[in-house]
């Protein structure tokens, strides 16, 4: 029995250092590496070396004795868990979101008291000790399931398929993280065998989440990093947005096969910068995209509308503002997952 505890440690050992050393290297590289820094990658990089130092202290723990005060320095960081899973989702659906010290430091004030009393805090087998670490799970399940929560309540169905894989992202970084947490609280309560540590259960949680970054690795690429010097406000974004879509589908600008991002702003007004900007902030699309989708709309309508019936398919392409067959066709298929043929057929069935 000692001896499968022995080779049981052993395991443990070796999985929680795959997902401490991946967590670790992972967020100490989105801290420093400028280039591709966001906000919301900074506190991303505070969620993963918080459990990753807490993780390991634990792997630590459990072949050297570690000092009761620096065990609570260690218990500390479980209260930066919670507040950097809300911080980085709320800014990764709000990259434009200004932080001040009052809107985000006061979430690690537990923590920082945590740390100052970390003298006088029990850690020990006692009553009061386990009460203390279950408060310390509470704070991050409660700060998951409001996240949670929060994501659930915004979600809108009118998203872009960028969108919807942040979207999925986030639900699944969230749920993982709740999954976990409570996982390893049923564990302390001896409800699930100790073979599914908090080890096991992190480095678990950290491949996942690896697979979707190797999958996605837009997710950490923002793209309005790019328009980091712009003057441009979000208010003022809004108004040109909305100006921009009057336009466009008051005066059908898109049928031109000759617009180009120039000729556009300048009918607006503004710089061709100021206007990709202000397309790639308000859609998460570039201008190629956004044109794209005006003119697949149209051609949607001309396929099914009866007075372009006798039409041939090349001449509603030409028509809807396409300079060739080939890339009307791409583009078609692209947006709607079929063909223009097969959705002009569909429409007669109906």
């Amino acid at each position: 029995m000692e001896e499968n505890a022995d080779i049981l440690k052993h395991v443990e050992l070796l999985v929680g250092s795959i997902g401490v050393s991946i967590s670790l290297l992972f967020g100490i590289f989105l801290l420093v590496t400028k280039t591709e820094q966001h906000k919301a990658n900074f506190f991303l990089s505070m969620y993963l070396l918080a459990f990753s130092l807490r993780i390991g202290k634990s792997l630590f723990y459990n072949y050297f004795p570690i000092d009761p005060v620096i065990r609570n320095v260690f218990l500390a960081v479980l209260l930066a868990i919670g507040p950097s899973l809300w911080l980085y989702v709320f800014l990764r659906k709000h990259p434009q979101h200004q932080l001040t010290g009052k809107t985000h430091v006061w979430h690690y004030v537990p923590m920082l008291l945590f740390m100052a009393l970390c003298w006088i805090i029990p850690n020990n087998r006692g009553a009061l000790a386990r009460l203390i670490h279950y408060a310390l799970i509470a704070h991050i399940i409660t700060y998951a399931v409001y996240t949670l929560y929060w994501l659930l309540k915004g979600d809108k169905k009118s998203t872009s398929h960028r969108e919807q894989k942040i979207d999925s992202w986030l639900r699944f970084f969230v749920i993982t993280t709740l999954t976990v947490v409570m996982l390893y609280f049923l564990i302390i309560q001896n409800i699930i065998p100790y073979y599914m540590g908090m080890a096991f259960l992190f480095s678990a949680a950290i491949i996942a989440f690896c697979i979707w970054w190797l999958q996605n690795p837009f997710l950490f690429k923002i793209e309005a990093e790019k328009y980091g010097q712009s003057t441009l406000e979000q208010d003022e974004i809004v108004e040109l947005s909305g100006t921009l879509k009057r336009l466009m589908t008051s005066e059908n600008l898109y049928l031109d096969p000759d617009l180009t991002l120039g000729k556009l702003s300048k009918k607006l007004g503004i710089s061709s910068k100021r206007l990709s900007q202000v397309i790639n902030q308000s859609e998460n699309i570039n201008y190629s995209k956004f044109i794209t989708n005006y003119r697949v709309s149209e051609a949607k309508k001309r396929l099914v509308a009866d007075k372009y019936r006798h039409l041939k398919i090349s001449a509603i392409a030409y028509d809807s503002g396409f300079n060739s067959l080939s890339s009307f066709n791409a583009a078609f298929k692209s947006i709607t997952s079929t063909t223009a043929a097969e959705y002009r057929n569909a429409s007669k069935q109906k």
